[in-house]
C-alpha cells in the first residue's frame, strides 16, 4: 500500500491559465461576457491571464492579506514542499510529465506576482469561504479548485493532517459558493487525494446538498492530468 500523501498546511500552490481551462473543461470564448469568481484563487495565473484576455474575473483567497513578498516566499516554499512530499510518497500520483507540472506551478506564481499589486482589492480580494463579501448571485460562473475535497483529513480521503475542514465545513462552503452563483458553479477535483484513485467520500453528500439548494448537478469529465485518472472529474451545478 502506498504511503499517504499529507501536508500540515493549505498550500499556496497555483495552476496556470491553460491548466484552468483544461481542469474545468472550458474554452476562452465561453467565458467572455460573464462575471467569474475564482475561489480560492491562490497564486494561479487564471486571474492575471484572464484579465489580459479581457475577461471579467475576480480571485479571492485569505492569503491575500499578506504582502506580495510574503506571498512569493510562501508560494516557492509550498511548491518545493509539495514536490518533496510527492517524491517521498511514490504511488499516490501518476502524473505523466512531473517536470512540466512543477514548471507550470512556478510559471503560474510568476504571472500572479507580476499582476498582483495592480489588481489588489479589485481583482484580488482577501476573503474565504464560508464568508464571502459578495451579494447573492453576484457571478455568472463560480470556479473552485483544489481546496474543498483536497483539504479534508487524510482519513477522509484528503491530504491535510488535521480534520479542520470536515464534511460540515464542506457543506457550509458549498452553500456560500452557491449563494454567490447566478448561473453555474464548477468544482474540481472530486476524487480522493489518496491511492488508489476513487471518488471522494464527501462527494455524494455534496451533490445532494447542492441539489437541495436548487441546482441541477452533474459530474462531468476533465482532460486535466493530475495523476488520478480515471476519476479526474468536475462537479457542475447549474442554477435552476
Amino acid at each position: 500500500m502506498a504511503k499517504a500523501f499529507s501536508i500540515p498546511f493549505v498550500a499556496f500552490f497555483g495552476r496556470n491559465y491553460e491548466e484552468y481551462l483544461a481542469m474545468f473543461s472550458l474554452d476562452e470564448s465561453s467565458l467572455r461576457g460573464r462575471s467569474i469568481l475564482d475561489c480560492p484563487s491562490g497564486p494561479d495565473s487564471f486571474v492575471a491571464e484572464g484579465f489580459k484576455h479581457g475577461l471579467n474575473v475576480i480571485g479571492c483567497d485569505p492569503m491575500y492579506a499578506m504582502s506580495l513578498e510574503q506571498l512569493c516566499k510562501s508560494g516557492k516554499e509550498h511548491i518545493d514542499e509539495c514536490f518533496l512530499q510527492l517524491q517521498q510518497t511514490p504511488g499516490n500520483f501518476d502524473i505523466r510529465d512531473i517536470d512540466k507540472f512543477r514548471k507550470d506551478k512556478y510559471d503560474a506564481l510568476e504571472s500572479f506576482a507580476t499582476d498582483y499589486l495592480s489588481g489588489k482589492e479589485t481583482r484580488y480580494i482577501d476573503a474565504s469561504i464560508p464568508n464571502l463579501p459578495f451579494a447573492d448571485r453576484s457571478f455568472d460562473l463560480v470556479l473552485s479548485s483544489h481546496f474543498l475535497f483536497c483539504y479534508s483529513a487524510v482519513k477522509d480521503g484528503g491530504m491535510l493532517q488535521s480534520d479542520m475542514f470536515d464534511l460540515d465545513f464542506h457543506l457550509k462552503g458549498i452553500t456560500e459558493l452557491a449563494r454567490v452563483t447566478r448561473s453555474e458553479l464548477r468544482m474540481t477535483p472530486t476524487h480522493s487525494m489518496q491511492a488508489p484513485p476513487r471518488r471522494h467520500p464527501y462527494l455524494d453528500a455534496s451533490v445532494k446538498h447542492l441539489e437541495s439548494l436548487g441546482f441541477k448537478v452533474t459530474i462531468e469529465p476533465s482532460d486535466y492530468d493530475d495523476g488520478f485518472a480515471p476519476f479526474v472529474e468536475i462537479l457542475v451545478g447549474r442554477s435552476s
